[in-house]
C-alpha cells in the first residue's frame, strides 16, 4: 500500500468516526426552555427585576419598599 492510500483511509476512518460522535450526541439545548419571566422597571432607580420580586404600587414598580416611600423619579 502506497502512502496516499494510507492516508485516504486514515481520513475516511476519522469522518466516520466523527460523523458517528456526531450523530450519537445529546442536544446541547434542552427540550424544555427556561421559564421567562415578566421583568418590570424600579419607577424611582430604573432598575428592571422580576415581577415578583418587585413591589407594586398603581401605576408604578419599585425594587423595595424604601424607593416606594420615596416615590417616582426622572429619568437624569
Amino acid at each position: 500500500m502506497g502512502l496516499p492510500r494510507l492516508i485516504l483511509i486514515a481520513i475516511i476512518i476519522g469522518g466516520g468516526i466523527w460523523l458517528w460522535r456526531r450523530l450519537n450526541s445529546r442536544p446541547l439545548s434542552s427540550k424544555h426552555p427556561a421559564q421567562t419571566q415578566t421583568m418590570v422597571r424600579c419607577a424611582n432607580c430604573h432598575v428592571h427585576l422580576p415581577q415578583d420580586r418587585a413591589v407594586f404600587k398603581q401605576p408604578h414598580w419599585y425594587c423595595n419598599s424604601e424607593h416606594l416611600q420615596q416615590g417616582p423619579k426622572t429619568r437624569d
